[in-house]
């Protein structure tokens, strides 16, 4: 029934030089499954819409069976993100400002993720 997502960054060398990568992930707090929601060097307005939008989706989208997802106060996390998650049935849970803690779970994988 829970979710928490964030994101972590990947650098990439490519023919124009190092690009930087923005990972957005959820993590289903029962089973700790982590699933990679999408992954862009611009985590502008128009890429969080349609990244809401697959979460969600009745047919197989992340989210489907989940009635809350936590969040950080991130400006990624654009309005219209929220809506569309509220708008499914998705409660977004804000963690509060400066407190990691309070999702700590998704804390802990991308802080691990960098270590490798």
């Amino acid at each position: 029934m829970i979710a928490a997502t964030d994101f972590f960054t990947v650098d990439v060398w490519t023919a124009r030089g190092l690009v930087t990568h923005s990972v957005l992930f959820v993590i289903h707090h029962a089973s700790r499954l982590v699933e990679i929601a999408g992954v862009t060097t611009s985590a502008d307005a128009a890429f969080m819409a349609q990244v809401a939008r697959n979460l969600t989706d009745p047919g197989g989208g992340s989210l489907r069976d989940k009635r809350f997802l936590i969040l950080d106060r991130d400006t990624k996390f654009t309005a219209q993100f929220r809506r569309i998650l509220e708008e499914a049935g998705v409660t977004v849970v804000n963690t509060a400002v400066q407190a990691p803690n309070m999702n700590s779970i998704c804390e802990r994988f991308a802080q691990s993720i960098k270590r490798e």
